[in-house]
């Protein structure tokens, strides 16, 4: 084969992939479905450049804490309850040591 007939066939064989790409790209545009997909994937992706990163993950680890330990309990750190229980018993010792007035 020559290189003139190459040519011929790599040309043709360019626009034709070009005609059914073309083609194929009209075909989703115009279907109803496709389109309603494309803007809600390009909603979403919007969504998540709005969404700063910390909060994307307090939202994430809030729905983790809620499905684990259910709505009605909170998760808090271990050395605050630590705090409540010693400001417990600083209050006990403290009502303990006043005199009842009558």
């Amino acid at each position: 084969m020559s290189d003139i007939e190459q040519a011929i066939r790599d040309l043709i064989s360019e626009e034709v992939s070009d005609v059914v790409d073309s083609h194929i790209d009209d075909a989703l545009a115009n279907h109803s479905e496709i389109t309603d997909l494309q803007y809600k994937i390009e909603d979403l992706e919007q969504k998540v450049d709005d969404n700063n990163d910390d909060d994307t993950i307090d939202l994430v680890v809030d729905h983790i804490i809620k499905k684990l330990v259910g709505d009605g309990n909170k998760v808090v750190a271990k050395t605050y309850v630590e705090s409540l229980h010693n400001q417990i018993a600083t209050l006990k010792s403290e009502l303990a040591n006043t005199k009842p007035t009558e």
